[in-house]
């Protein structure tokens, strides 16, 4: 009789460890999925502040080109004599307007369709073309992505002196390349409008060294 008493007494025991670890589990359990949910929210925060930076920057940029490039709505010859329309959008063989008259007209939707296509573009060229591109200062990508976009990836690269002073952080340096350039006496306004830019930021530097030392 004792030791069947005996038995049921660590029967017992073992049904109060059991159910113990089943209840730990399952709180466990809990936990991680409310660690799962809240990385899922803190993912989705974090791509959406970089959407919402990247489309900051994407309209900035686009304001800046407007001021450069135009915004016609139909097809037109660039300075270069070729037919270009939109924001500065070049007329390539595999565009459907490749071939049609000057003075097509080109609908809203379009223009900027082949723009969000285009500074997609630029913006990926800039990031092989510049080191660390996306942690520049904005002011410095807004200009080398103007510099990107008028010029195109290929052109660019021949700015040897202009890329490393930026990938060294040197922006009046940065500056006097450009001005330096072919670049500079072929579209003078434009460049001179986006060095004075990079060497406003480069006074502030100089500023501030001066300050801390």
């Amino acid at each position: 009789m004792q030791l069947e008493t005996e038995s049921k007494g660590w029967n017992n025991h073992e049904d109060t460890f059991e159910e113990t670890l089943r209840r730990e589990l399952l709180s466990a359990r809990a936990e991680i999925n409310l660690l799962r949910q809240d990385l899922k929210e803190l993912t989705y925060s974090y791509y959406k502040l970089l959407r919402n930076r990247m489309e900051y920057f994407i309209d900035k940029l686009r304001k800046d080109l407007e001021n450069d490039e135009g915004n016609k709505k139909s097809i037109y010859l660039c300075s270069e004599g070729h037919p270009t329309f939109g924001i500065g959008h070049l007329v390539t063989k595999n565009d459907p307007e490749y071939g049609k008259e000057v003075g097509t007209k080109v609908s809203h939707e379009r223009i900027y369709n082949v723009f969000e296509s285009d500074v997609a573009t630029t913006i990926k060229d800039c990031g092989k073309i510049f080191e660390d591109w996306d942690k520049l200062p904005e002011e410095i990508r807004l200009v080398t992505a103007n510099m990107c976009f008028q010029l195109g990836m290929p052109r660019l690269l021949k700015f040897k002196k202009t890329v490393d002073a930026c990938n060294r952080g040197a922006w009046h340096e940065m500056g006097e390349e450009m001005r330096n350039s072919r670049w500079n006496k072929q579209t003078p306004n434009r460049s001179e409008r986006l060095i004075k830019r990079v060497q406003a930021l480069g006074q502030s530097q100089t500023t501030a060294n001066a300050h801390y030392e």
